[in-house]
């Protein structure tokens, strides 16, 4: 399987302009550059982690329902790769949502809206996961020797409207906390 990490050539942003203010002092072209013990660099990594997880999803339900993968190999592998990904996915929110966003709300209320906005995504996403979850319990109760290709349909669509979301949410992310992160990581 390849690792490479799937990006959307084209997702739309759902952040106002003026809430990207601090990327006048840390544009992305300089995030590569960011030391590898900062947080903003750990969270990248996050980021990164969870594209990559994503897009192994992606890929084995495009594997099985184009017939390039069999039902077994496909129900093995699918769960193996879930349930890491999605724990990871809600343990990285829940981690936001109690202690960096909190915080940062505090040092830039300028950006309150824009924290409401990643706030709400993350309910939606969490609701998706819900979703997807039931569906990952149905496929491992399911045979491993025989087929259940609706299922196996189901499973595509909601990983794929999550994967939607997810990659949106976040690129939002990035524009809005990564600049604030590196700058108060280097004064």
């Amino acid at each position: 399987m390849s690792t490479a990490v799937f990006q959307p050539s084209h997702v739309d942003s759902k952040l106002h302009s003026d809430w990207l203010y601090l990327h006048a002092d840390m544009p992305p072209a300089k995030w590569g550059t960011l030391p590898s013990f900062g947080t903003a660099a750990t969270w990248l990594g996050m980021h990164h982690s969870l594209r990559r997880g994503q897009s192994e999803l992606e890929h084995l339900n495009r594997e099985f329902l184009n017939q390039h993968l069999e039902w077994g190999n496909y129900r093995q592998q699918l769960l193996a790769i879930a349930e890491p990904h999605y724990g990871h996915l809600h343990g990285h929110h829940s981690l936001e949502d109690r202690h960096y966003f909190p915080r940062l709300r505090l040092r830039e209320p300028r950006l309150q809206a824009g924290f409401d906005l990643l706030d709400s995504d993350h309910t939606t996403i969490e609701r998706q996961l819900h979703g997807i979850r039931a569906l990952l319990v149905r496929l491992q109760q399911a045979g491993a020797d025989t087929a259940d290709f609706a299922l196996a349909e189901q499973l595509h669509h909601a990983v794929a409207e999550n994967g939607q979301w997810l990659y949106r949410h976040l690129m939002d992310e990035e524009d809005l906390v990564i600049p604030m992160l590196a700058l108060y990581d280097a004064h």
